[in-house]
This record gives C-alpha cells, structure tokens and sequence, in this order.
C-alpha cells in the first residue's frame, strides 16, 4: 500500500529535494553524490505482468512523462504479460514517449550485465521504479539492484505488497506494522 505521505516525498525528490528516506537503499548501499539538479534525468519503470502493480507502473509512467526534469523513461515490462489487456494495450495511445523492452523477469539467472544489454547498453538510470520484484532472488531483482548501483542511480524505489507484513487484524495496515523477517521484500532490502 502506498501512502500519501510516500507519493508526497516521491514528488518532492522529483521536484528537487536533496535527499529523501522514503524508499532509498541504506547509504552504504551506493555511492553516496552530491544532490544535482534533475536535469537529463533517465526513469526505468521495471513492470510485472499485470495486476495492481501493472496499473502502477502505468499511471507512474503517465506522470513522469508530464515532468520536464525526467527526459527519458523506459518500461522493462515482463514479456508475460497479455498485450491485449489493459494497462498495456494503453501504452502506445496514452505514454507514445515511453520506450518498452519486454524480457522474462521471472529469468532468475538473469545478470545485470543482462539487463544493461536488453536496456541497451550504454544508458544509466538515475531513477529505478522496481515494480516486479518479489525479491532479491528467484527473479530478475537481484540484477535490477545490482543494476541501480552500477549506474549509481539517485534513487531505487521497491515496490511492495502488503503481504510484506504480519497480519495483525488491523486494517487498513499501516507502514509501522512489524513486517515477516523471511518475506522476499525484506530480504530485497537486506540484499
């Protein structure tokens, strides 16, 4: 679930905030860059095969189109999904800027040398949306992270689900709910 306080300091780092903690890796992470300005700033929506999220990654694709500090986006979108369904069948009438690569994200063996090659090369993402990931392993997110840091990207932003969480009976669940130690999205993070 995500919070408006979280698409607020998303907007904010978009809009020139030095520095946000919403959904940035742990400093030790990345090397650690002065803030720069936004310009000629590359997105890369990384995009599962359909649901909840592949609306996400649609609708945040639409909205980074309309900022002029972001001058490039790509969606990785995974080749599973059904072209004939909505949201990507929208793709080429709604977000006509937008570059799409298709790969198998559920490709567990797949390298961030890979990833850089079906990206096409020599491009570097400063900004990581992983919208497919169910974890760092037994699926292409160890190579999406691996990715963000050799591009050395300002931001990596894990998008999760709430079965990251321990159930509590309280809903809707807050962010403060203690999560489960072995759920993929915890060990993404560790990763």
């Amino acid at each position: 679930m995500i919070s408006s306080t979280t698409v607020l300091k998303i907007t904010a780092l978009l809009n020139g905030a030095a520095s946000t903690t919403a959904f940035s890796l742990p400093t030790t992470a990345f090397n650690v860059r002065p803030s720069t300005s936004l310009s000629m700033s590359a997105a890369l929506i990384v995009q599962n095969k359909g649901g909840g999220h592949g609306e996400l990654g649609f609708q945040l694709a639409k909205n980074l189109s309309s900022n002029p500090k972001i001058t490039s986006i790509t969606i990785l979108q995974d080749s599973a999904c059904k072209d004939s369904k909505e949201p990507f069948c929208s793709y080429a009438t709604d977000i006509p800027n937008v570059r799409v690569v298709k790969a198998n994200l559920a490709d567990e063996s797949m390298t961030a040398a890979d990833m850089q090659t079906l990206l096409g090369g020599g491009e570097a993402f400063e900004y990581v949306w992983d919208n497919a990931s169910k974890g760092a392993e037994g699926t292409a997110g160890k190579a999406i992270i691996d990715s963000a840091k050799n591009w050395n990207s300002k931001l990596l932003t894990y998008v999760s689900s709430a079965g990251i969480y321990k159930p509590n009976g309280v809903f809707p669940m807050p962010e403060t709910t203690p999560v489960k130690d072995s759920a993929g999205q915890v060990l993404y993070e560790k990763y």
